[in-house]
């Protein structure tokens, strides 16, 4: 990336993202009051991260939480792809229950900056590649609290890693830079969805029973009284999960980060500590907490049995 020119008193400036020149409208808008973070903050955070969000984003379809004018205003989603959108953003259609709907796909670092350009802010990536939509090679279960973090969070987490050790699953961890964590399994693309979150109901209730009274997977916070829920729902066809590295609306502009399974040892961590304006602080760690693609992609066959027995 080169250096923007000065945006003071500035209506754009240019990114070189590889051989991309990128005009950036609005560069000094106010995107975070609370934090005092303008829309080049986001960019230039999008500039930095982009190769390897690229890597955990690539061949999937992206959904795009878009705050043109900052997290001050109500933002929305966007899936189908703009006419306006440039033709080297990578696109693909895939079905919906009406015909198809043309999505942009991640793996590029030059397309997440031209999107941040768009003031989307959060960027939220579908479980399955776009070759094979229908069959995922990840499962996810999102840890949420039924009102803001504590460190149940934590041991829920831990715990699930514990037994997909004992089911020989490799699993991995990241912060949703919101309220709790995310628990990714890679897995081989040899199941549908209707499937992957059958299994993953399983594994879930053995958690439930080895943490009793702390955690659901009842999704109407009503029924869950005051538990934490295991959200299992997300693995469905079309549904989506946001993207490792994605900066979330929040005050402070906090980041989904990926974590190494230590950084979880202690009730120091928190899923909203890494923000834009810290991140630098600790880069190299950040983007080597997990290896470049997630992997291996494993078989549930045996540890479905196993949970089913």
């Amino acid at each position: 990336m080169s250096a923007p020119e000065n945006p003071e008193d500035k209506e754009h400036v240019t990114l070189s993202i590889g051989a991309r020149q990128i005009t950036i409208g609005h560069p000094e808008r106010l995107y975070f009051p609370e934090a005092g973070l303008c829309k080049l903050d986001l960019v230039q955070y999008y500039a930095q991260v982009g190769a390897h969000m690229a890597r955990y984003t690539a061949q999937r379809a992206l959904s795009l939480k878009r705050y043109p004018r900052g997290i001050g205003e109500k933002g929305f989603f966007q899936k189908r792809v703009g006419s306006y959108f440039p033709d080297w953003i990578a696109r693909a259609r895939l079905p919906i229950k009406e015909g198809e709907l043309e999505y942009a796909v991640g793996g590029d670092a030059a397309s997440l900056v031209w999107l941040a350009n768009l003031g989307t802010i959060e960027f939220h990536a579908m479980l399955s590649r776009i070759d094979k939509p229908r069959l995922p090679d990840q499962i996810i279960f999102d840890l949420d609290p039924p009102e803001e973090y504590c460190d149940e969070i934590r041991q829920a987490a831990l715990g699930l890693k514990a037994i997909c050790d004992d089911l020989g699953l490799a699993s991995f961890v990241k912060s949703t830079g919101s309220r709790g964590f995310h628990v990714v399994v890679p897995i081989r693309r040899d199941h549908d969805f209707d499937d992957t979150r059958a299994f993953a109901k399983l594994l879930a209730a053995r958690l439930i029973e080895a943490q009793p009274g702390r955690l659901s997977l009842e999704l109407p916070k009503a029924k869950r009284h005051g538990r934490i829920l295991v959200d299992v729902w997300r693995n469905g066809y079309g549904q989506s999960a946001v993207a490792p590295f994605s900066v979330r609306a929040r005050p402070g502009a906090p980041v989904a980060l990926p974590l190494a399974w230590s950084d979880l040892a202690t009730p120091d961590i928190h899923p909203r500590a890494v923000t834009i304006a810290n991140f630098h602080l600790e880069a190299a760690r950040w983007r080597s907490a997990w290896p470049a693609r997630l992997g291996p992609a494993q078989p549930i066959g045996p540890a479905w049995q196993r949970l089913k027995g």
